[in-house]
Parts: structure tokens; sequence; C-alpha cells
């Protein structure tokens, strides 16, 4: 199931979500806000090696993260400068959590286990930045082999079972082939002849 098909399962349940915030009156930039406090959280237990703690505090933050755009549209407050908090928080818990990650497999033993965050940390910015680079050019590229639900579940899983190692590695491998690939697609379509004018 991709990512598009996971959306379309989970938007009623996050719509009925949306409804009773919206309320209550909680503004979308607040669950921006706190889905950024949680990864942060997720984050800092993660190089503490408190698992569980660190999982729990993930999930909260991609319930917020996942919730704030529903709330937003619902409400009416969908707003470029909401979009554009959301985006610029996202990279921040991106970065919190793959750092997380590696000083945990660090302190298991791993003395690369940093380069391998950092390596893997690159790649997520730039699936991140072909999107973007892309969107600022007139094109769209939200598909993609590695997005950014897969990158969510993929960390969830590593923080659930402990194998910080492989998962990393995978993860870098998978972001890294995203964005190539979205650089590719992107240099396909800008590179079709403009339709003439008649």
């Amino acid at each position: 199931m991709n990512a598009e098909r996971w959306r379309e399962v989970a938007a009623p349940w996050l719509t009925g979500m949306a409804r009773f915030l919206d309320r209550l009156g909680i503004h979308p930039h607040v669950l921006t806000v706190l889905g950024f406090l949680f990864s942060m959280g997720a984050g800092l237990l993660t190089g503490l090696d408190l698992r569980g703690g660190a999982a729990l505090l993930w999930m909260l933050g991609g319930l917020c993260d996942a919730l704030d755009g529903a709330l937003a549209r619902l409400s009416g407050k969908a707003s470029p400068s909401g979009a554009f908090l959301d985006s610029t928080l996202d990279r921040y818990s991106d970065a919190a959590i793959l750092l997380g990650l590696g000083a945990a497999w660090q302190r298991a033993g791993a003395a690369w286990g940093g380069w391998i965050a950092g390596v893997a940390l690159l790649g997520a910015l730039m699936v991140s930045y072909t999107r973007a680079r892309g969107e600022g050019l007139g094109i769209s590229l939200r598909e993609g082999l590695f997005t950014r639900l897969e990158r969510f579940l993929l960390i969830l899983v590593a923080l659930l079972t402990g194998w910080y190692g492989p998962l990393l590695i995978l993860f870098a491998v998978l972001a890294h082939l995203t964005a190539l690939q979205r650089a590719w697609q992107a240099l396909r379509m800008l590179s079709l002849p403009e339709p003439r004018q008649p």
C-alpha cells in the first residue's frame, strides 16, 4: 500500500479528530509546534537509548504532523505561513531523530554511527529539497520510493526494535535513491519542449 492509499484510509479518522480539535478552538499552529516538540523529545530520548519513551513521543509527533494539515483545511486556516512553519519544523524533527539514532548506535559501540546518521540526514534533507525546488519551478514531485510516511515508519521500527545500525543504513540508502529519483524525474519534466502557442 503506497503513501497515497494510506492517506485515503486515514483521512476519515483524521477528519474526525480535526473536527473535534476545531470545536475546542485549537489552532493548527499549536499542533505543528507540539509535534515538533514531541519529535525533539524523541530524538533526545533516542540518544539516551530510552527506546520506549522515544517511540511514544515519535508516534505522538507523527499524529500531530498528520493532524495539523487536516485541521488547517477543515477550519479554513490553511495558509502559506502555516505550510512554511510545518516544513521548517519537519526538517528540525528529522535532524533530531536521526542524530539521536546515530548517538544511540555510537553508545552501542559503533564508532561511525554518527557519520551514518549524518549521511541519512543529508538524504532526508535532499528528498525534501528536490520536492520544494521542483514545486518552485512549477512541477510536482510528491511521489517517490521513500516518502515521509515510509521514513516515519522505518524510524518507528528502529525505535521499537533497537536495530539502529541496519535500519539507519537502509534509511540512508533509500533516502538518497529517492532524492536521485526525484531529481531525474524533475530533469526529464523540465527538459520537455514547451507547447507552441497557437
